[in-house]
């Protein structure tokens, strides 16, 4: 728009010129001065964490341009003023920029894009030239300003990576990938139950589920109103794909995978190392078998639940010796050896994943589970001082504990791997909230009596008490998504009340513990009750229920009332 005012107005004025020398007079215009460029520094390190903000602004002064006949203006627009950014002094090669009035801001992300277009070294300083360039028609001269130098370190932004963060978007859980950095990723993730996390591509930009919609596996990239993601209940291997050109994202779970052909088995996922394996019987060198999973889809259109989870196949294909690939039917392996052979899958990273037949049994060799968390310490307000392994958490899933516990404690309490001395034991860290392992003469600050919900994050090394009070929330009723309804508490861990269903909710309801505390929750299906489970799904009448819950036997009873 600017260079057609340009146009425009040299054109104007050369009419005028043209006219008026038809009558003996000329019309000059004069005053094009080079302008005069200063800016706001002289080195600029880039990076992520700078990305959307303003790192460089530029300036100039500049003459006016007036006509020689005081009845005539000049034309708005005159002089045009481009910013000239180039890789060497001598302008050889430059990309153009415009500015506003007389000032010119560029963003780490603008910077790095020219810095990147120009051609310097990633994670290099190396100098980058502007200058200003002022003209008033392709047919006059330009003048140029004062060169300046900036000196700027760019750095590579690697769009072929997906990060998925966990909740508070401070740690990296797993990574897929997009080898055409197209916003099209894919690979295999390693989650638990109901797992929660975000998106982030390479330039920073982060994805959730989208609050407007509230549609599961619908993704949004506006902080004020998103949810993070969640995987279905089923812990285990997820192939992942996300688009952000569809703004959508897919789990599909792979309960096993099923070896066919020669040998009907299986392989199993051995979670800590992130190795599918199995061991099979031939009865002949050369067998051929087969790899397949039996599969269940998870989209925008399937929702959460396994109910509406599609099934469908994964199979597996030989790609080159010793590597696997994702294959429309699945492909032929040869088993070189008789007898017991042991399979195992490796199909972590973005290629290149890779598979072995080794003759024997060589499983891999998984972790170690601990089933509970004991809390000696916890109730020596009742003992008399002495220390006893009588409360406990079980595991929920891999590395999260959880349980409801009555806790009388004198002077703290710790979380042992075992019933007895002597074995590894959390304790409270730097702060409250935060665990650390074996710490001597620290324990886990005692609470007031009464029951709390206490959890253990062994992965993260978090824990967590939540008291129970007086009244249990519910969330999600009558598709309300707040804190005002309740049940009064009834008995211990018994709560019960009437509810009204006015609208039948389109997900579900569930329950909290505590207002406003949206981590502690509770859901559940035919009167069983998980922490972090699905939604409620039983008001699908209107009308008056009776809901009751039990909270230590982990079970609802919910009637509609005639």
């Amino acid at each position: 728009m600017q260079n057609i005012k340009t146009y425009i107005g040299v054109f104007f004025l050369i009419l005028l010129a043209v006219a008026c020398e038809k009558e003996g007079d000329k019309i000059y215009l004069s005053g094009l001065e080079a302008a005069d460029l200063s800016v706001s520094g002289s080195e600029v390190v880039l990076t992520i964490e700078n990305s959307d903000l303003q790192v460089l602004s530029f300036s100039w002064e500049s003459g006016e341009l007036s006509v020689s006949n005081d009845t005539m203006g000049v034309a708005s627009g005159l002089p045009g003023m481009t910013v000239e950014v180039s890789a060497s002094s001598d302008f050889v090669q430059f990309t153009e920029l415009q500015g506003t009035g007389n000032q010119l801001a560029l963003t780490g992300a603008r910077l790095n894009a020219l810095a990147k277009d120009a051609g310097l070294q990633p994670d290099v300083a190396s100098p980058l030239y502007f200058r200003v360039r002022s003209s008033v028609g392709n047919n006059m001269e330009p003048v140029y300003s004062n060169v300046i130098s900036v000196d700027v370190t760019p750095f590579v932004i690697d769009m072929s990576k997906l990060y998925l963060l966990n909740a508070e978007q401070n740690d990296t859980l797993a990574t897929i990938y997009s080898p055409e950095e197209n916003g099209e990723y894919a690979g295999f993730v390693k989650a638990t139950g109901w797992m929660n996390f975000y998106f982030q591509e390479g330039d920073g930009v982060i994805y959730g589920n989208n609050g407007v919609s509230e549609i599961p596996f619908e993704l949004s990239t506006d902080a004020e109103t998103m949810w993070n993601c969640w995987f279905p209940a089923n812990g285990g291997h997820y192939y992942v794909t996300m688009s952000t050109a569809d703004m959508e994202w897919t789990a599909t779970w792979l309960p096993k995978i099923s070896v066919g052909g020669a040998v009907e088995d299986s392989l199993a996922f051995f979670k800590s190392q992130e190795l599918w394996a199995g061991v099979i019987e031939t009865t002949a060198a050369g067998a051929q078998v087969t790899l397949s999973s039996d599969a269940l889809l998870y989209n925008t259109g399937t929702g959460d639940t396994d109910d509406g989870a599609l099934a469908t196949t994964v199979s597996f294909a030989e790609s080159g010796s010793g590597n696997i690939v994702l294959a429309e039917t699945p492909g032929n392996f040869t088993v070189p050896s008789s007898g017991i052979n042991t399979i195992t899958l490796d199909l972590t990273g973005a290629s290149g994943w890779t598979y072995t037949i080794d003759e024997g049994e060589n499983l891999p060799q998984e972790e170690v589970v601990i089933p509970f968390l004991y809390l000696p310490g916890s109730k020596d307000g009742e003992t008399g001082g002495s220390w006893t392994f009588d409360n406990f958490i079980p595991l929920l899933n891999n590395a999260l504990y959880g349980g409801f516990v009555d806790i009388n404690s004198q002077w703290g309490f710790q979380m042992f791997t075992a019933p007895e001395w002597g074995v590894d034991y959390y304790t409270m860290g730097e702060s409250e909230g935060l665990l650390e392992m074996n710490v001597e003469n620290r324990n886990i600050p005692a609470p007031d009596p009464g029951t709390y919900w206490v959890k253990a994050d062994v992965e993260n090394m978090t824990y967590g008490l939540t008291p129970l009070g007086d009244v249990l929330y519910l969330s999600g009723l009558n598709d309300q998504w707040d804190f005002n309804t309740t049940i009064p508490k009834t008995g211990e861990g018994i709560y019960s009340g009437t509810i009204e269903v006015s609208t039948p909710s389109t997900d579900g309801f569930s329950l909290y513990l505590e207002a406003d505390n949206w981590d502690d929750k509770f859901g559940g299906s035919d009167g069983t009750l998980g922490y972090g489970w699905g939604n409620i799904t039983d008001d699908t009448e209107v009308g008056t229920y009776t809901l009751t819950v039990d909270l230590y036997n982990l079970t609802y009873e919910m009637t509609l009332n005639q």
